[in-house]
């Protein structure tokens, strides 16, 4: 007799709300064995694998799903799911194959090409020459198909030597070439290899992408900025990585150079440089209309530098994109939180005990606080507000008291349960903050942007616990609802290398 799907569906949700992945997963698995073509069942099996820390069963389902779509010849949502699965294992040898020939079926071929020849690398390092020259007689066949393909056309004319590839140097000059006919992917690919080959080329990438940038290409330009900073950081050189990055944009104010900048100098706890590059990202979203970007950043600042006239301005003007009142009561608020940034709970209890500290929890208190000043006005009856009232005047114990009230009424649960983690995580109670933090992530957020805070919080949380599966799960999620999030992209390749079965050194 065969399963009923809905009921089924049903039945694995219901388990995952009660926190048996182990039962949601077999549930799966029954419905997959009944209707072994219901390939959105097939997906989701693979996002728990991933949540169970399981990535090569993770990887086998996103396979099978994106197998049976290219064989339907569906193949933007075949493309999707092999990129899925290169999220998780980013050397995974079938994906790159079959991405490069939905790319090349697409008439593609500079995207085929640039497949094939990271599949052509990763053959070559575990020896199979086989493997290699049958990427490149399939890179032949794609390059004699791009109209643009002067670089290939060229090396038909006139073959280079068959150690041409471990000279740097000419490794570089194969990357300014297809770079030059507008072979994005296949240039950095060559940059790549030949930092690989020789660190000391840093400069020379810099100085391409600093020539495309004068020439008007900035997303070229920034392209090869990120191959000169992530081969900085592959080689644990962040220093150099982030002087990489502010060269960058002092030439070309470029946002994604600019966010990837702010998050490695988060990463670094270089205070000066920080503050410096926000200020540039603030301007740059103002200069491009992004006023709840710029609000964001402007508030930071103004709340690092009360003072500064400057970040008051930036303020102001992201209020006025947004169209929303009161600008200058916004200003004031902010200026506020400074204050209350330095009251501890001991101070506000008139404690000489110190708390405990550890140097890995990086939220704190202030954090907390931070958005007390936009609550509404309080309501003594109403534990929410009563809580905020609490947090406000240093009373936390009393504040968490009401807050697990508050999560109770379904207008507040969100809200109170975030806040509840980050105050166990302000005390080091990791455990308790990833139930509370679990809790919010179930929403709904009251904006947005609350709902992405959380669950980046929450797999920061995890992380520190070791339960890296689990975060990367999270964060796999994260970077497909808000691409481009924070550092989210740098710390989905770092737990993806170090899972199980990765392959990654």
């Amino acid at each position: 007799m065969s399963i009923d799907r809905e009921a089924a569906l049903k039945k694995a949700e219901k388990l995952l709300r009660q926190g048996k992945l182990k039962g949601a997963i077999e549930e799966y698995v029954r419905l997959i064995d009944d209707q072994p073509g219901d390939v959105s069942a097939i997906n989701a099996l693979g996002d728990l694998y991933i949540r169970a820390g399981d990535t090569d069963r993770a990887v086998a389902q996103f396979t099978r799903a994106a197998d049976q779509l290219f064989a339907d010849s569906v193949w933007p949502k075949a493309q999707a799911i092999y990129k899925k699965a290169l999220k998780v294992q980013p050397h995974h040898e079938h994906a790159l194959s079959q991405l490069a020939e939905i790319a090349g079926r697409q008439g593609l071929s500079a995207d085929a090409v640039a497949y094939l020849r990271q599949l052509a690398e990763r053959r070559r390092i575990r020896g199979d020459e086989r493997g290699v020259s049958e990427c490149v007689q399939r890179m032949r066949v794609f390059e004699r198909g791009t109209t643009s393909g002067l670089a290939s056309a060229a090396a038909q004319e006139e073959p280079e030597p068959d150690d041409a590839s471990e000279d740097p140097a000419r490794v570089i000059a194969a990357a300014t070439r297809e770079l030059a006919v507008g072979n994005e992917l296949q240039g950095r690919a060559a940059l790549m290899r030949a930092l690989t080959l020789d660190s000391t080329r840093h400069q020379d990438v810099i100085r391409i992408a600093l020539d495309l940038a004068a020439e008007g290409r900035i997303e070229s330009a920034s392209g090869c900025i990120d191959v000169a900073a992530d081969a900085a950081l592959l080689a644990g050189n962040w220093k150099q990585a982030i002087e990489t990055l502010q060269t960058f944009v002092r030439a070309a104010p470029h946002i994604p150079a600019l966010v990837k900048l702010v998050e490695l100098c988060v990463d670094a706890s270089l205070d000066g440089p920080l503050r410096s590059a926000q200020t540039q990202l603030a301007d740059a979203y103002l200069d491009t209309g992004r006023g709840a970007e710029a609000r964001v950043i402007a508030e930071d600042l103004l709340e690092h530098d009360p003072n500064c006239e400057a970040h008051a301005q930036r303020v102001r003007r992201a209020m006025e994109l947004l169209g929303a009142p009161d600008a200058e009561r916004t200003v004031v608020d902010v200026r506020g939180r400074h204050g209350m940034s330095d009251v501890s709970e001991s101070d506000a209890n008139g404690s000489t005990e110190e708390a405990p500290a550890s140097d890995d929890m990086e939220i704190d208190l202030s954090e907390v606080l931070a958005g007390i000043g936009d609550a509404p006005e309080a309501h003594p009856n109403d534990p929410y507000d009563r809580a905020l009232k609490h947090l406000a005047d240093g009373r936390t114990d009393e504040a968490m008291a009401d807050l697990r009230d508050a999560t109770r009424a379904s207008h507040t649960r969100a809200r109170a349960a975030a806040y509840l983690g980050r105050l166990h995580i302000s005390r080091g109670e990791l455990e308790a903050a990833v139930e509370w933090l679990e809790q919010a992530a179930d929403g709904p957020a009251a904006t947005q942007e609350e709902g992405f805070a959380v669950l980046y919080e929450l797999a920061d949380t995890l992380e520190r616990l070791g339960e890296s599966a689990r975060a990367l799960a999270i964060l796999v999620d994260l970077d497909a609802d808000a691409g481009g999030y924070r550092d989210v992209r740098l710390r989905i390749e770092q737990l993806a290398r170090a899972q199980p079965g990765s392959g990654q050194p």
